[in-house]
């Protein structure tokens, strides 16, 4: 996505996420984590034993099928300006000031605010709010 996007309130959004604090961040990346109701299942004694590891399970069903109805609907639509802005708001938060050792929760908290603001139209009341929660919550209004 360029600079000059015809979606204002998308680049505007792409540039707040790239200034967002290690604050701010950490909160995104703890409240999605929570929000994405992920389950890390405790380590298995046998699968240590054979050097491997349990994986986490995202559990929030709500908040899958939100995204992925987000991302089907941007799709059919032919809205790739849309999923690009989301694409690039994640790279802003990889990229910002806010070193953290961990970002996936912040990155994916990011992209899903941006994507369901680039699609509102496409989506329903109730998945917008599953995919702005975390932005929300963080950092206001989108």
């Amino acid at each position: 996505m360029s600079d000059t996007t015809s979606n204002g309130a998308l680049q505007a959004m792409i540039e707040r996420a790239g200034r967002i604090t290690a604050e701010e961040a950490e909160s995104l990346d703890r409240t999605w984590k929570a929000d994405e109701g992920i389950l890390v299942p405790e380590p298995s004694a046998s699968l240590a034993i054979q050097g491997g590891a349990d994986g986490r399970m995202v559990t929030n069903a709500d908040l899958l099928a939100a995204w992925q109805h987000a991302l089907d609907a941007a799709g059919a639509a032919g809205r790739v300006e849309e999923i690009e802005a989301a694409q690039a708001a994640g790279r802003a938060v990889r990229h910002s000031d806010a070193h953290l050792r961990e970002r996936a929760g912040a990155e994916e908290a990011v992209r899903s605010a941006v994507l369901a603001t680039g699609v509102r139209d496409l989506v329903s009341n109730d998945e917008y709010a599953t995919l702005t929660a975390a932005w929300r919550k963080v950092l206001g209004e989108v």
